[in-house]
C-alpha cells in the first residue's frame, strides 16, 4: 500500500470538511440523538449521531460485558445529501474500569474501507488528555491524541500503512446514549 504523505492528509481533512459543510439534514425515519466534532490534522468537520425510529436501532449503546463491565459504544456519521448516515464515520468505544468510564479505542472509517481506518487504540495511535460524564444517559467527552492509519484491519492483522504518520486529532462528543434494555 502506497505511504500516506502529509498532502495527502491534507486532501483527506479537505474532504471531510467539505463532506460536512455541504451535508444535508438528516430525514426520517434518522433523527440526531448527539454530535461529535472532530479536528483532524487541524481541519474541523461535524458529525451526528443518529437513531433511526422505525427499526429503534441508534448509532449509541450502552451495555454490561460479562455482568460487570459498562460498556458505550457511540458513532459519529457525516449526512449524506439524502439524509442518511454516511461516511466518513468515527467509533468510539468508551468502558467503565475502575470506577471511570475510560477511552478504549477510536476508528475513523472513510473512503479507505473497513480495513484501512484511522485508529487511536492501546496499541496503535497516541491517545493524550480524556475527560469522560456519563450521567442520567448522557455521554460529555473530551479527547485529544493522535491516529494511526492501518492496514489489514478487517482481517485481524492490523499494521501501520506504509509510511503512515500520526494525525493529531481533539475530538467532542455530546449525545443521549439509549438506556439499557
Amino acid at each position: 500500500m502506497p505511504g500516506i504523505s502529509s498532502r495527502m492528509i491534507s486532501a483527506f481533512a479537505a474532504v471531510l470538511i467539505a463532506g460536512s459543510a455541504m451535508a444535508a439534514d438528516l430525514t426520517a425515519p434518522f433523527e440526531k440523538i448527539g454530535e461529535m466534532q472532530v479536528d483532524l490534522g487541524g481541519d474541523t468537520m461535524m458529525l451526528v449521531v443518529a437513531r433511526n425510529t422505525e427499526k429503534g436501532s441508534a448509532y449509541a449503546e450502552q451495555k454490561m460485558i460479562m455482568g460487570s463491565f459498562l460498556t458505550v459504544n457511540v458513532v459519529g456519521r457525516a449526512v449524506t445529501d439524502e439524509g442518511k448516515p454516511g461516511r466518513p464515520m468515527l467509533q468510539m468505544t468508551f468502558q467503565k474500569q475502575g470506577g471511570a468510564l475510560n477511552l478504549l479505542s477510536a476508528e475513523v472509517f472513510d473512503d479507505q474501507g473497513f480495513d484501512a481506518p484511522m485508529v487511536m487504540d492501546p496499541d496503535f495511535g497516541e491517545k493524550g488528555p480524556v475527560t469522560v460524564s456519563f450521567e442520567n444517559d448522557h455521554l460529555e467527552a473530551t479527547v485529544e491524541g493522535a491516529f494511526l492509519r492501518l492496514t489489514g484491519y478487517a482481517k485481524g492483522q492490523p499494521v501501520p500503512a506504509e509510511g503512515a504518520k500520526p494525525v493529531p486529532a481533539a475530538i467532542k462528543v455530546s449525545v443521549d446514549v439509549p438506556p439499557m434494555e
